[in-house]
């Protein structure tokens, strides 16, 4: 069965039975190194044309400005887009089919930083903890947390996603208990590298996210209909206030072509559906 053609169909079908109903494709991408390096983008601008997305949160963009970014997004059918760090490597990106009401991009006190823009409305973060220590995550964090606050408090609309190298609360029992996983990470660890706590994943950094209200939406959408375990370790999360999880149509993380996406990057793209995220209530 090609899985594409089936993700994409159900999508159809979805919108066809949301009659007057607006969807909006959102996906949260760490590129590795803008696709393998360089090597694989006509790849991936293949597949995100297929996927028809609205907007793309990306990680790992590398040595690309926004005007360069920009031209580049057109392979995929976007004509607006942003880097945080110019000709820089690990960047924050974000690409859009319509334009931005406003941009602004966070790298103090951060190691790769984030950007968040509005658009028709809605607020979009993506973004990137380090992958160094777990206590630099928590910082990040918080940061995070005091930047959305207001917004989420306001009642506003606000996406986030991307890479938070650190495991969700939901999966504690699963990670901390696979021994394989865990062996490897405390081989890692090094004086400017502990991303283990007492030899085991901290939580408390998405835990800071969820107690300013915000929810990890794949989680349950993965667990009903898309959980894959060979992943093992989610780290590509999709955070949502609370006020718009009802507006949820779908939210995995695409393993539908493993092999194709493993030759693109070492992350597989998370993709989340919402329905009428723009529409005014």
């Amino acid at each position: 069965m090609n899985h594409r053609f089936t993700l994409s169909m159900l999508l159809l079908l979805l919108s066809l039975a949301a009659g007057a109903e607006e969807l909006t494709k959102i996906i949260s991408y760490n590129t590795l190194l803008t696709f393998n390096r360089a090597q694989r983008v006509e790849e991936a601008a293949s597949y995100l044309r297929d996927q028809k997305a609205d907007i793309i949160l990306f990680q790992e963009i590398s040595r690309q400005n926004s005007d360069s970014f920009a031209r580049l997004a057109r392979l995929w059918g976007h004509s607006h887009a942003v880097v945080a760090k110019p000709w820089d490597d690990y960047s924050i990106a974000l690409a859009s089919k319509e334009p931005f009401e406003m941009v602004e991009v966070r790298l103090d006190g951060m190691h790769h930083g984030y950007i968040l823009v509005k658009i028709r409305g809605v607020y979009y973060m993506s973004l990137h903890f380090s992958s160094f220590t777990y206590a630099r995550v928590i910082q990040e964090s918080e940061i995070i947390v005091k930047r959305v606050k207001p917004l989420l408090a306001s009642g506003a609309r606000v996406v986030l996603a991307g890479d938070c190298n650190n495991p969700s609360p939901y999966d504690a029992a699963q990670v901390n208990s696979d021994a394989g996983m865990l062996e490897w990470r405390r081989f890692r660890e090094r004086p400017e590298v502990e991303t283990l706590r007492n030899g085991f994943f901290d939580f408390q950094a998405i835990q800071n996210l969820f107690d300013a209200g915000l929810e990890d939406v794949c989680f349950f959408w993965m667990k009903r209909n898309h959980y894959d375990p060979q992943l093992r370790l989610r780290v590509d999360l999709a955070l949502l206030p609370r006020n718009l999880e009802d507006k949820v149509v779908a939210a995995y993380i695409d393993v539908s072509r493993r092999k194709y996406l493993e030759t693109i990057s070492d992350h597989y793209p998370l993709v989340l559906v919402l329905r009428d995220l723009h529409k005014e209530e």
